[in-house]
């Protein structure tokens, strides 16, 4: 594993090298909305990858995976605030296909503001356990 430190502006990022993955994880961060109300497809998520026994995290619209488990990465993180977790920075995720490929996965938009809103059960007593 290669890091190399750089400055770009926003403070001290390091470099990972073209490597394997070892896992893939998402989980979303805002409230959940039911199919009929625009489902999850655009809400954040927190990504996360594990590299060479660490784990490395970014938020993202939706859940499709940015990378898969036989995809080989290279990218740019940086510490967080409280020293406690690798922030990935999403710009600089380049993916490796198993077959050497340069891909492009997930949905890499941004969106103005985040969902606040809980979900409200419906008007009608009978469809509350659908």
């Amino acid at each position: 594993m290669t890091t190399n430190p750089t400055e770009n502006g926003l403070g001290k990022h390091e470099t990972i090298a073209r490597t394997a993955v070892e896992a893939y994880t998402f989980k979303l961060v805002e409230p959940s909305r039911p199919p009929s109300k625009g489902g999850n497809t655009r809400a954040q998520h927190r990504h996360a990858i594990k590299v060479r026994g660490v784990w490395y995290s970014w938020f993202a619209l939706g859940a499709q995976k940015w990378v898969f488990v036989n995809d080989e990465v290279s990218f740019s993180w940086e510490w967080d605030k409280t020293q406690q977790y690798r922030n990935l920075v999403p710009e600089s995720l380049q993916t490796w296909d198993k077959a050497g490929n340069l891909v492009n996965r997930g949905l890499r938009g941004t969106k103005p503001k985040l969902r606040t809103a809980l979900t409200r059960l419906p008007g009608r007593r009978s469809e509350w356990n659908d």
